[in-house]
């Protein structure tokens, strides 16, 4: 079966200061604009936003400046898909994954990605779909799901789980943080390290550690500052 061409009325609008990913992009053969990626972007070149009919935001390099962009871009447009670009699924936290969907992000594109699957996924964006391309393992793929589905309570007790294993915090102390049971940590955690595909709990805690869910206190509440208040609730919350 052929791959559906990009939609000729797709009207892309492209954030980047990284001349790779413009060069990417005109390899599609398609026409798109460029904004700067950051707050006050869209007061810079309204036009182009009032035209675009999708965005495609380069988060790797400044993930807060590209959640300043995304908050603009919803307050004026909120119908607007906006896609994040990621350069590989390690570039950015879990964290900056959840404040880029709490600010409007539908979907993912991993920068690794033959043209013709950008093409397929941009034609997909383009026709209101949600895509999350990013090169995952099924666990991984579960959670990213969960951050950009509609279960935001399910996403927060398995977000904040995996960054207490990171801590190599015992089940009795992680099930008071969550207001869980001892028993429901241990089936949650083994549900996870199964998922992801890792033997033990160490390893599950190497995994969130290495993946972005280690964060240590004095940055959590820089998160705070420049990821919303749903850090800061939280970090109320656990106090």
């Amino acid at each position: 079966m052929d791959s559906p061409a990009v939609s000729t009325d797709l009207r892309l609008l492209l954030a980047t200061s990284r001349p790779a990913v413009r060069t990417f992009f005109e390899s599609l053969g398609f026409p798109f604009g460029v904004i700067a990626v950051g707050r006050g972007a869209v007061s810079q070149d309204p036009d182009q936003v009032a035209n675009a009919s999708a965005v495609v935001i380069d988060v790797s390099l400044d993930p807060n400046a590209a959640i300043g962009l995304c908050e603009e871009l919803r307050a004026q447009r909120p119908e607007l898909p906006v896609i994040a670009l990621v350069c590989c699924p390690h570039a950015i936290t879990p964290w900056d994954l959840r404040a880029l969907a709490a600010a409007g992000v539908t979907s993912l594109l991993d920068l690794r990605a033959r043209a013709e699957d950008v093409r397929r996924a941009l034609s997909s964006v383009a026709h209101g779909d949600a895509v999350l391309h990013l090169q995952l393992g099924r666990g991984q793929r579960m959670l990213l799901q969960d951050i950009f589905g509609a279960g935001r309570s399910r996403n927060e007790t398995q977000l904040r789980l995996l960054e207490l294993v990171s801590l190599g915090l015992p089940d009795h102390e992680i099930g008071r943080r969550l207001h869980l049971s001892p028993h429901t940590v241990k089936h949650r955690t083994e549900q996870l390290r199964a998922d992801l595909g890792v033997r033990n709990r160490t390893e599950l805690a190497a995994w969130a550690g290495r993946h972005g869910f280690y964060v240590p206190e004095e940055s959590r509440r820089g998160l705070a500052g420049a990821g919303g208040s749903l850090q800061a609730a939280e970090s109320e919350q656990y106090r």
